[in-house]
């Protein structure tokens, strides 16, 4: 576990010989924010560094503070924002075919945008849960439409990473996931607060799966998921209505004295950014590896449906099977098709 000064040291070191390309999804606020500010900060504003939200003002401001080259220095730094409202798959493509155009490879695709609700479980225009849409369909169409760039920078030989900041570590052979109501539209939906913990936990387990899915599939570039824990961010809350509204009050008082700074959680996510070449890995808030498996060819999953198993290796904190990962990988290609 490194300390936050540790992990700033090791943070510190990286100096890549290249330009470097990162895009930050949900990079204007919480977590995005740190990790975007930090990264800019390490590389002393020396890369073509694009923020998608959905704020420009914010972007503005955050871009405003990195790191500019001196008086009379000529660069091809490029530091820019691409607006999206990730709960629509089609807002997601159209992003992504914007990014396309500015940039011909990625060596980091960070995925941080997040949204977490106990009273608001709306399907999207889409169809899709609006929880799952905000918290892991977005992510799939980002790395899917994204790869062939992360793809042309592992080709170059520069650095290949893809990181997807939510719920890692948090998966049991105690709870695999109900294959039988995957997206969270096929058993009932009555019970806010039941249907919105459904689509939380199920977001954990999907993005498990999702990660491994690409990682089988493209052994030479790292693919983490990352639990960031506690952090002091303006979306680190609870929302209930009604009679338990007074325990919102409460809960929210009580949740900023358990957590962590954006920017020093910042500094865990960076590190485990930046080590680790290839293959799954599996991480907790401190950026330390909870278990990972390295391929050395593309792997076709079976059927086996034991929980915590990837291609027959044990892995500690991952919430899929392969026969989910199987599962998974195609409802989620089928609902996030484009119409």
């Amino acid at each position: 576990m490194p300390i936050p000064a540790d992990a700033k040291a090791s943070n510190a070191l990286f100096h890549p010989f290249y330009v470097p390309v990162a895009v930050f999804i949900g990079g204007t606020s919480g977590v995005g924010q740190g990790m975007v500010e930090a990264f800019a900060r390490y590389v002393k504003g020396r890369a073509h560094i694009i923020i998608v939200g959905r704020n420009e003002y914010a972007a503005s401001e955050i871009i405003g503070h990195f790191p500019k080259p001196a008086a009379g220095e000529t660069s091809d730094w490029t530091h820019e924002f691409v607006p999206c409202d990730v709960s629509l798959m089609a807002n997601v493509r159209a992003a992504c075919a914007l990014i396309r155009t500015k940039v011909e490879r990625v060596n980091f695709l960070v995925l941080t945008a997040g949204y977490s609700s106990l009273v608001s479980t709306a399907l999207t225009s889409e169809g899709l849960d609006l929880l799952l849409a905000m918290r892991y369909y977005y992510r799939f169409v980002f790395i899917q439409e994204l790869l062939p760039l992360v793809q042309a920078a592992q080709a170059l030989g520069q650095d290949a990473k893809v990181m997807s900041v939510l719920g890692a570590g948090l998966g049991s052979p105690k709870r695999p996931i109900d294959l039988d109501n995957l997206g969270n539209t096929v058993k009932e939906r009555s019970g806010r607060i039941r249907v919105a913990i459904r689509s939380m936990m199920q977001a954990w387990g999907y993005t498990d799966a999702m990660m491994a899915h690409f990682a089988t599939r493209n052994p030479a570039i790292a693919f983490t998921h990352i639990h960031p824990g506690a952090v002091h961010t303006p979306g680190l809350r609870i929302d209930l209505d009604g009679l338990l509204t007074p325990l919102s009050w409460l809960i929210n008082l009580i949740l900023p004295w358990l957590s962590v700074s954006q920017d020093q959680a910042a500094e865990h996510m960076l590190y485990a950014l930046f080590t680790g070449e290839r293959g799954l890995f599996i991480r907790d808030r401190y950026g330390d590896v909870i278990s990972s498996l390295e391929f050395e060819a593309p792997v076709d999953l079976r059927d086996s449906n034991e929980t915590s198993v990837l291609n027959g290796v044990p892995m500690t904190g991952y919430g899929a099977s392969d026969l989910g990962v199987r599962r998974i990988m195609e409802q989620t290609e089928a609902v996030t098709r484009a119409q």
